[in-house]
């Protein structure tokens, strides 16, 4: 029996969930996005369904239309939406208080209810359009949702009919009907269904096809050349959206392009200097193999550049200066000088002084030349090519010094090659002296991970320092230590994952011994208390602070021999980073790592012509990440790859000294020279009993730490 509805306006206000509806357990329904889209539409259509009601008590319950009353809700709370309070009258039907006809409507309301089909969305759209004299924006915010919604329904009324006619039957997917309408040109549409009947269509195959059909407005290619596509009178299929507009003629598009790439190749060569230029749509690698390479290494400036290279050289040397004085901060001055500024300038003159004096000889430009290519969506040059038939088995480089032959494309540079003129890796004093740190505190965390060893080391060098020196006593107890100092010009920028591990092994430790409040002989008497491995573990990491930056040469045997063990693969536990190294390199320097250390000439060619910075990245990125297209030559050696000054050295004995095992009491006669700073190269080797030389262990001699550092 059809229950009984009376039509009646109640206020929002007195209207609430009633609780027989098939959703009041699920409130996050009313939650959804798509309650905005639903207020949209009731604030510009009106309400179109009445609510259904029953009166429970003071207030009437909504039985069927509870994402309508959130919607309405959410309009009375939107001061921008104007007509709609908590006062305003909703039109509704009540039932009486038959309970079974009211949950049979619920339920019937809400499982009945069906989304609306996207090709019943595009016939609404399409008919508003066509009756109502809307657009694309007037129906977005008819409904709340956005124009891109609208636009894409509106497309399927730009899929040939017979497309979308086997799409209402089923036989074709929606997924694939949609893509079709990718393409706005019909008759591409068609022609392409009727070349895939018979086949399982997908909609990735579909667009795969379609592809070939011409190319989008929104594409790379596209972009670079619609203005002369334009005014050449290249046909373009109009497309709702307007970068899905297709430029339909292909063999157009590749002409236009291939002129673009020839004009930026003949730019870039008499801008660089190079004899000849020459475009290709794709590379093909194995035909460039052919050809040989040639890259910028150091230049001697002329004319204005020599003396702006001069200027910027005693403009780097007064920043030094001031530099030095920005740490300080001279007080007496009353000043505060900006170090940050300082440095910024610097970088920038020293990145100048680069681009002044790093560039291609001469006799390299005259028979070298430029590529322009199409690379992932964009132009990608190539510099420094030598054709094949104008290569020869020896050149005369920079310097008038004969050299090896030009390397190819494809891989490295032919023995004997001095790499095209890249200048060869030669650190600054400063950067080996901040290597040497970070060689530290990557042995230092090593050592604090493996207690046992480390112990052992602190035995041994306390034992050592005590019978073979008889120095550095601290008062009564006989035996100081030195936190091992380590000073970085950049400190902030190094690879820091050793200064990790080691805060984490320090935060598992056991310090509750060493108490404020208790006094020494306690304290000493709580750590007896430990388990030896929580000591051991203390002991680990308080030694790790000690290791202190050295050469590791002639008298450091242990730590290297220490050291290798511990940290087998150096690379595994740092890396060089932009900040701390290669910043501080010349960008002639940068390129010849990259092709000859890192067997990547390409590259090393492509960015010849780019900034210094954006080789300091380029090198960073790769050595955090090594890029998944590396060959295996290339990524070997970007893992394997080590600045001089880091690499941890075999243990070399001082010449002279077989193994350094001289303790107190084992003196000899031939003790001559007492007291004297004996060197191989002057004296020879020093007698056995001559204490004050140097033996392989730290001495704690601070004179002799400082004129290492120095």
């Amino acid at each position: 029996m059809t229950p009984d509805l009376s039509p009646m306006t109640i206020a929002l206000k007195d209207l609430s969930l009633h609780e027989l509806n098939a959703r009041a357990g699920a409130p996050e329904t009313y939650e959804a996005d798509d309650i905005a889209v639903l207020a949209a539409s009731i604030a510009t259509l009106g309400l179109l369904n009445p609510l259904i009601v029953q009166k429970t008590g003071k207030t009437w319950g909504v039985l069927a239309g509870g994402r309508r009353l959130a919607a309405l809700r959410l309009l009375a709370g939107d001061k921008t939406a104007k007509g709609w309070t908590q006062g305003t009258k909703i039109a509704c039907r009540a039932i009486g208080d038959d309970v079974a006809a009211a949950t049979a409507i619920t339920v019937a309301e809400n499982v009945t209810q069906k989304a609306m089909d996207p090709l019943d969305e595009f016939e609404a759209f399409a008919r508003m359009m066509e009756v109502g004299g809307h657009d694309a924006d007037s129906i977005a915010r008819t409904f709340g949702v956005e124009r891109r919604r609208v636009v894409e329904r509106l497309r399927y009324g730009r899929v040939h009919p017979e497309i979308r006619a086997d799409a209402r039957a089923k036989k074709i997917s929606l997924d694939a009907m949609k893509a079709f309408a990718e393409h706005p040109d019909q008759s591409v549409q068609l022609a392409t269904y009727e070349g895939m009947r018979g086949e399982y269509l997908q909609a990735w195959t579909i667009r795969d096809k379609l592809r070939s059909r011409g190319v989008k407005l929104g594409d790379e290619i596209a972009q670079l050349v619609a203005e002369e596509y334009r005014a050449a009178g290249g046909e373009i299929a109009a497309d709702l959206i307007e970068e899905d507009s297709i430029l339909t003629d292909q063999d157009l598009v590749d002409r236009l392009l291939m002129k673009k790439l020839g004009d930026h190749a003949a730019e870039e060569a008499a801008r660089l200097g190079f004899g000849w230029s020459m475009a290709l749509r794709d590379v093909d690698y194995k035909l460039l193999q052919e050809y040989g390479r040639v890259y910028p290494g150091m230049i001697d400036p002329v004319g204005e550049d020599a003396a702006r290279c001069e200027a910027i050289a005693d403009r780097l040397a007064a920043l030094d200066a001031a530099r030095d004085a920005a740490f300080d901060d001279d007080e007496e001055q009353g000043e505060h000088i900006d170090g940050d500024a300082l440095e910024e300038e610097y970088e920038a003159l020293s990145d100048e002084y680069d681009d002044l004096t790093t560039g291609w000889a001469p006799e390299d430009l005259a028979r070298a030349g430029v590529l322009a290519h199409w690379d992932r969506g964009q132009i990608a040059t190539v510099t420094g090519l030598i054709r094949p038939e104008d290569r020869t088995d020896r050149r005369t480089d920079r310097r008038g010094e004969a050299s090896g032959t030009a390397g190819t494309v494809g891989g490295g540079a032919a023995d004997g090659e001095q790499d095209g003129g890249a200048d060869t890796l030669e650190l600054a004093e400063s950067l080996k002296a901040d290597l040497k740190t970070e060689r530290a505190g990557v042995i230092g965390a090593a050592l604090a991970a493996d207690p046992d060893l480390a112990q052992d080391l602190l035995l041994f060098k306390t034992v050592a320092d005590l019978l073979g020196r008889g120095g550095s006593i601290a008062y009564s107890f006989g035996v100081s230590a030195s936190h091992g100092e380590r000073p970085h010009g950049r400190p902030d920028g190094i690879d820091g994952r050793a200064a990790e591990a080691q805060a984490d092994l320090f935060a598992g430790l056991d310090l509750t011994w060493w108490s404020d409040d208790a006094s020494i002989p306690e304290r000493f008497e709580a750590f007896r208390a430990l388990e030896p491995l929580m000591k051991s573990r203390i002991v680990a990491v308080a030694l790790a602070d000690a290791i202190k930056p050295s050469d590791l040469d002639y008298g450091e045997a242990l730590m290297c021999h220490v050291a290798r063990q511990i940290v087998p693969d150096l690379r595994a536990v740092w890396r060089p980073t932009g900040e701390a190294f290669f910043g501080r390199l010349k960008k002639s320097v940068l390129l010849g790592i990259l092709a000859r250390d890192l067997h990547q000439p390409e590259e090393a060619a492509r960015l010849a012509s780019e900034k210094k910075t954006a080789i300091v990245d380029f090198l960073e990125r790769l050595f955090a990440a090594p890029f998944a297209t590396l060959t295996p030559q290339q990524r070997e050696a970007v893992e394997t790859w080590c600045p001089p000054g880091m690499e941890i050295p075999a243990p070399r004995a001082r010449p002279g000294y077989p193994g350094d095992n001289r303790l107190r009491g084992t003196d000899t006669d031939e003790d001559e020279g007492e007291g004297e700073e004996d060197t191989p190269e002057e004296d020879g080797p020093a007698e056995a009993g001559d204490w004050d030389e140097e033996i392989p262990f730290e001495t704690g001699d601070e004179t002799q730490t400082e004129a290492e550092d120095a």
